[in-house]
């Protein structure tokens, strides 16, 4: 649930010295205002600047409820009537000036603070990769020794490989939105505006280019962590490492192994040779780098959609099933030492996967053998295999609110493999807006 508030700062929550009282960790509302947004039974509030994503990763607070100071209070009242509404007064939480400053750019800005008392509207992000290519003779071109391609900004160079750095997103089309805005109007693409920008899974070349023969390309999605679980994470070392395991073996399982009918077999194998294995992925600030799907998501603007949208859809139904379970380790994963470990992605740990309720409820439990021969070895996905995974896809707490893009996404797949002729050119599906047809 979210609402809309009024943050003011309070003098007193300023100067109150006391040990056993941590302003800068507080919100305090009046009882009619907790009341009123429903957070009477709440302990703690996530607040964050505006519907901006960059400023929810960037300015977002979780902050403990507390009573508003009587004096506070009564000030507020005082001005109801004359510069304050009602509804105004019922929507207004005091903070010290050092949390109103890290939220608020402005006072006003203050006046549209969200606060949402669960896990609500993940972040999501990336940096994929594309290849660029010579027109002429069709070989590849090292982005890393074109001017201006460095390892920073929005625009530029993975070592061999191009690289995007959008900002991130809550909402899915305006992620989408952001890589567009790239690839049509960053200056830096004057610098490959001759050269052919490919988005695919894997680029192979018939002889050895530059002492290589193949070009693993990367489709990295980033997923923010929800300050309250952030929060939950820091208890344990354990905790933090099982989320992001079961997280990454549930993504794996219902978006990685579908998409390996974009991705192509032969392309597949070889990418997954040196990276974008099963379980392949990092942390960064504690937040998920998901790696083991490749740049194919980023052929086209729809398909694109389709994929994060999913993602989405995944993470969103993970996220609720914790919190539903009150962020308990049990349910993530029942051993606790099993979690401290790196080889739970191995395929010699088959069965681990039944000790988490929460892969459980996704119907994600594939033991890693499996998965190991379905997308390390590109075993092929068949019409049967679509069938059971939009199932699972379908029975997530969160079908419902993502299921355009879930059933997008399968609609693609379901496509058979010989009318299935992808053109992984960016510039003519992104650039020149070319429709996604077959």
């Amino acid at each position: 649930m979210k609402h809309k508030l009024i943050l003011r700062i309070s003098k007193l929550m300023d100067t109150n010295k006391k040990k056993d009282t941590r302003e800068a960790g507080l919100i305090r509302f009046g009882a009619k205002a907790r009341e009123h947004l429903g957070l009477s039974q709440e302990k703690t509030v996530e607040l964050w600047p505006s519907d901006s994503s960059l400023e929810r990763i960037n300015r977002s607070r979780l902050l403990e409820i507390h009573e508003s100071y009587s004096k506070d209070l009564s000030e507020l009242k005082a001005q109801v009537g004359v510069s304050l509404t009602e509804d105004e007064y019922l929507r207004t939480g005091f903070v010290t000036t050092s949390i109103f400053n890290s939220i608020c750019k402005s006072t006003e800005s203050s006046r549209s603070i969200w606060a949402a008392d669960n896990i609500d509207d993940t972040v999501i992000g990336g940096d994929p990769e594309f290849i660029l290519i010579h027109p002429e003779n069709n070989s590849v071109v090292y982005a890393g020794n074109i001017n201006g391609f460095t390892s920073e900004g929005k625009l530029g160079s993975d070592g061999p490989l191009a690289e995007l750095r959008p900002d991130p997103a809550i909402s899915v089309e305006e992620f989408v939105d952001n890589i567009s805005t790239i690839f049509k109007t960053h200056p830096k693409t004057k610098y490959i505006e001759n050269l052919k920008w490919m988005a695919g899974c894997c680029w192979i070349t018939p002889d050895n280019h530059n002492g290589r023969d193949h070009w693993p390309i990367g489709g990295h999605i980033h997923v923010g962590t929800p300050n309250i679980l952030y929060k939950k994470m820091q208890n344990g070392q354990y905790f933090k490492s099982a989320v992001f395991q079961t997280m990454v073996k549930a993504i794996d399982e219902l978006l990685a192994i579908p998409l390996l009918k974009l991705e192509k077999q032969k392309y597949a194998s070889v990418r997954r040779e040196s990276y974008g294995y099963f379980g392949d992925y990092r942390t960064d600030r504690d937040r998920l780098e998901y790696r083991t799907i490749s740049g194919a998501w980023l052929t086209h603007p729809k398909i694109a959609t389709y994929v994060l949208g999913t993602v989405k859809a995944i993470i969103d139904s993970y996220f609720h099933l914790l919190e539903e379970h009150n962020f308990d380790s049990g349910y993530v994963m029942k051993d606790a030492t099993i979690c401290g470990r790196t080889q739970l992605f191995s395929a010699q740990n088959a069965d681990e996967w039944h000790n988490s309720d929460i892969l459980k409820d996704l119907g994600t439990v594939r033991t890693s053998s499996e998965m190991v021969d379905i997308l390390n070895k590109g075993t092929r996905f068949d019409k049967s295999s679509i069938a059971k995974m939009y199932a699972l896809l379908k029975a997530l707490p969160s079908y419902n609110k993502y299921s355009q893009y879930v059933d997008g996404l399968m609609a693609l797949i379901s496509i058979p493999a010989k009318d299935l002729k992808l053109n992984h050119d960016i510039k003519v599906n992104w650039v020149e807006g070319k429709e996604l047809g077959f």
